[in-house]
């Protein structure tokens, strides 16, 4: 009988016939090989047939062994394939700790990741034990009880992420929409195939740290930060691709730091690896944004026992973050969190420096800044604070963020003007529609009757014997007052297009009728920058460098009590 079964299988190998693979999924197909291998190798077909039988539920076996993940946390351990859906995983996991997915929520996170019901565990990159050399992965899960009134959790955030990311490609597909500087309120050109992956960047990021709060909350929040934080990075780095130069952005550094606190936040200590890879992007990050001496002039200043300013926030955030690694890896990094230490007293003001400001009209946050800033000095920050609300209250003294394009009398173009000349010159190009403003001052009905006045139809068929198209021929003679030379001079002027990189996924369509339109964008842009908390406009530089630290003291005290 061996001797058969080894027949088989070398005749299975020689025709490179894979059982476990359709269309051997179909006994018919299976019973169709018996009978053909029987006369090939002069045995009863009924024998061929049960060493096929064997033989495939053996390829299966091992196929399944190296799906498997185990999943383990605090009092559980569970074996559920990659191939499963992620709600087979989370009832296994939910049953193994006592709960019942039926009147409870259970939600697991585990390598940084949030585990959603639909896909299955492979497709969500959830890695089976094969590929982590036979290692379960650490999960973290967060219980709540379910109520009538309460929807599921899971369905909940992944609906409000597929809401505010549709509003933000939305709003980037108007031109007109323009990104701000958080620290100087000036607007910031962006490459049209990075937009939209970046305002989603920004708008996750801010969502994320939203959710994460002061990073003590742990449990659902924390969960949701993650979810939040991650889909930023992925945005981040579709922009970084369409426009390199966003690599040397502020805001990815601390994209880095943020989802390393949330993990922190979390306990998942499953994440460690993607933990130090991140925090190494953030020490390179610094590096970057300021000098190679960055961390010792920030780290002598502290051991001296001298206030340091907000630049060093990043930077003691990052310390104290690698001592949590260090920690999780079972190092000691003594000197690592003296260090920590030490920069994080030099970040500490008092209540008593803070409360003055506040008296002022200003945020406990921003006073904390720009204490941080002025290095403690209360009347050098009460003077920036000063300074900086005229120098950002000028610098957005302009109509709605829409308009984006500067007039001829150095103004911004009106954005209700802009949407004027829309709706009455609904065949002149969107160009054509902003030059006309520009020359008439944001005069709309001026714009119009420019771009809905009627051309010479000599001048414009000769304008399109030279190759030019017809509308822009148009857009020219009426540009020009009728005047064809002018107007061939001004289209050979006009700048050939310029090769660029490919662009993403078209955004969603707009309503074609003017007003349903406008009305669609202001709906994403009031929707988005409400998401975005005022990140657009400034305050993310606030929250990074007036925050309190308190979250960072607690993994450090952990630390050095032995409680971590």
């Amino acid at each position: 009988m061996s001797s058969l079964r080894d027949a088989v299988r070398d005749k299975l190998r020689e025709d490179k016939v894979k059982l476990w693979l359709p269309p051997y999924d179909d006994a018919s197909k299976v019973d169709a090989l018996a009978k053909t291998y029987a006369g090939v190798l002069e045995a009863p077909e009924q024998d061929v047939a049960a060493h096929l039988a064997d033989l495939r539920q053996s390829a299966l076996a091992k196929l399944a062994q190296r799906t498997l993940i185990t999943l383990q946390g605090t009092n559980f351990s569970v074996r559920v394939s990659t191939e499963l859906p992620g709600a087979v995983a989370r009832a296994a996991v939910a049953a193994a700790l006592g709960h019942d997915v039926r009147t409870q929520h259970v939600r697991i996170v585990g390598g940084g990741k949030a585990l959603t019901d639909a896909e299955s565990l492979k497709e969500q990159g959830w890695p089976a034990d094969a590929t982590r050399n036979g290692e379960g992965l650490r999960c973290v899960v967060a219980c709540t009880p379910k109520t009538e009134d309460m929807l599921d959790p899971d369905a909940l955030a992944a609906n409000e992420r597929r809401r505010v990311l549709e509003a933000c490609d939305v709003l980037a597909s108007d031109r007109h929409f323009s990104l701000s500087d958080g620290g100087s309120g000036r607007r910031v050109d962006v490459h049209h195939a990075a937009r939209a992956p970046l305002v989603r960047a920004l708008c996750c990021h801010a969502r994320g740290r939203q959710a994460l709060g002061d990073g003590m909350s742990g449990g659902s929040r924390a969960v949701d930060a993650v979810a939040w934080l991650r889909e930023a990075d992925a945005e981040f780095q579709k922009a970084v691709a369409a426009s390199p130069g966003l690599r040397d952005l502020a805001n990815l550094g601390f994209l880095q730091l943020d989802l390393v606190r949330a993990y922190c936040a979390l306990g998942d200590a499953s994440s460690v690896d993607d933990a130090e890879r991140r925090l190494a992007a953030a020490r390179a990050a610094l590096v970057k944004r300021y000098d190679a001496v960055y961390e010792s002039r920030g780290v002598d200043a502290a051991r001296r026992g001298r206030k340091v300013p907000a630049a060093f926030v990043p930077l003691a955030r990052l310390l104290v973050l690698e001592c949590v690694a260090a920690r999780a890896r079972g190092q000691q990094a003594a000197d690592r969190i003296r260090d920590a230490d030490a920069m994080l007293v030099a970040l500490e003001h008092s209540e008593a420096a803070i409360r003055p400001l506040q008296e002022l009209g200003h945020s406990p946050r921003a006073a904390r800044g720009a204490l941080r800033r002025a290095e403690g000095n209360s009347i050098r920050a009460a003077n920036e604070l000063t300074e900086r609300a005229g120098r950002l209250a000028a610098n957005r003294a302009r109509p709605a963020a829409m308009a984006g394009e500067v007039a001829a009398d150095g103004s911004l173009i009106d954005a209700e003007s802009l949407s004027r000349v829309r709706r009455g010159a609904k065949r002149a190009s969107e160009s054509a529609r902003l030059d006309a403003l520009k020359r008439h001052r944001n005069d709309a009905d001026a714009a119009i009757a420019e771009l809905t006045a009627p051309v010479d139809p000599t001048a414009l068929a000769s304008l399109v014997s030279m190759g030019a198209e017809v509308s822009a021929a148009e857009d020219a003679l009426r540009a020009t007052g009728g005047n064809i030379d002018a107007a061939a001079a001004k289209l050979l002027e006009a700048p050939p297009p310029q090769p660029q990189p490919q662009a993403p996924p078209p955004p969603p369509d707009l309503p074609t009728d003017d007003e349903d339109r406008d009305a669609a964008l202001q709906a994403a842009r009031e929707l988005v920058e409400r998401e975005l908390g005022g990140a657009l406009a400034g305050a993310d530089a606030d929250a990074e460098e007036g925050c309190d630290l308190q979250f960072e003291r607690r993994l450090l005290d952990a630390i050095i009590s032995g409680a971590l």
